[in-house]
């Protein structure tokens, strides 16, 4: 949308800067008349994987064999006969980087790693499991309850150019990476799970050579091992808590008490908006500053801890909601999301337990 604003305010002198300016104002007119406060908040949540309790000594293995000739596809390059591109390292990197990331864990005592695959087989396409024997021997060479190894790991790179702004080209190279993460415990036949990786990496650059040196090289710089690094992190969910980015909002009135409470909320000081917005819903006579308020509460309750108590207050709003605007409405379809956002906070909150503990 900017750059097609960009292309057509180049394109054509009849756009006045004043009308620009008039419809600058109109957008922020209707901006500030929203009754939506938008935030974004942080929240904590499980590893997809819950170890047992007892099971607090980690073996990172790497069982990948490297791709020596990595698949190359280009609208500007033909790469030469003499030049292949090797993924030698790459799997390395990965073991290594998701090993520092679970060794920073409280919630385990110990995380080794081991470097050298424990396969008969000599593709890098394949991905057999460790035997059982395997498992054990692991296990107990290295004083550790449970392995997980890396059984394989591929890469893809496309390398391909676009135009910016329609004077300026760039190149552009993706990296697609895929594997399969296994995870094994003593006594079992088979893994406990499997996790599929999958991902892409991107890099842009506006001077060819950066990018190819970047791919070619065999240092630490080198883009394969930078991307399995990447992917590494990446994988962390699987294992540890994590914290991601999420998006809430506040209703806003132009009454006394109603900015009151948003300079309390705007300054993050969430109790003394939440008592002003419990003093508004209880003299509220309407269903709509009742819908508004109960959501507002709502989001009290969650930031200070009381998850609970924010599923009743979004259940209230949403329920006003769907009364009297029905439940086809984008308003009340919104409400129902945070509803179910919160549901599942709770449900994850003693898996969230089980794992810091």
């Amino acid at each position: 949308m900017w750059v097609e604003w960009l292309r057509g305010r180049k394109s054509s002198s009849s756009v006045s800067f004043a009308c620009f300016f008039s419809n600058f104002l109109l957008i922020i007119l209707i901006g500030s008349c929203s009754p939506y406060r938008y935030i974004s908040i942080e929240t904590c949540n499980p590893a997809s994987i819950t170890f047992p309790a007892d099971m607090r000594r980690i073996l990172v293995v790497n069982n990948a064999l490297p791709q020596d000739d990595v698949p190359f596809e280009s609208t500007i390059h033909q790469l030469p006969a003499s030049v292949t591109i090797s993924a030698d390292s790459a799997a390395f990197d990965f073991c290594r980087t998701l090993g520092e990331t679970l060794a920073d864990f409280p919630g385990f005592d110990d995380v080794r790693l081991l470097e050298g695959c424990l396969r008969k087989d000599m593709s890098p396409l394949s991905a057999p499991n460790l035997e059982p024997h395997d498992v054990e021997l692991l296990n107990d060479e290295h004083e550790t309850d449970i392995v997980i190894s890396l059984d394989r790991l591929l890469f893809r790179i496309n390398e391909y150019a676009y135009n910016i702004f329609s004077f300026q080209m760039q190149e552009v190279i993706d990296v697609d990476i895929s594997g399969v993460l296994r995870v094994y415990a003593p006594g079992r036949e088979a893994p406990v799970t499997s996790v599929l990786l999958a991902d892409t990496v991107s890099v842009a650059d506006h001077k060819v050579g950066d990018i190819w040196e970047l791919l070619l090289s065999t240092g630490q710089t080198n883009l394969l091992r930078v991307s399995a690094t990447y992917l590494a992190r990446e994988a962390r969910t699987h294992f540890i808590p994590y914290w991601s980015e999420d998006i809430r909002w506040y209703y806003v009135s132009f009454a006394a008490r109603w900015k009151e409470a948003t300079a309390y909320a705007e300054s993050e000081k969430w109790d003394k908006a939440l008592d002003i917005w419990k003093q508004l819903y209880e003299r509220a006579t309407s269903w709509k500053q009742k819908a508004r308020l109960s959501s507002n509460l709502a989001l009290g309750a969650e930031l200070t801890g009381n998850l609970e108590q924010a599923l009743q207050y979004a259940k209230l709003s949403h329920q006003l909601m769907h009364d009297h605007l029905g439940a086809d409405d984008a308003i009340t379809k919104k409400q129902e999301v945070y509803v179910n956002v919160l549901t599942s906070r709770i449900a994850e909150e003693q898996k969230l337990r089980l794992q810091h503990n």
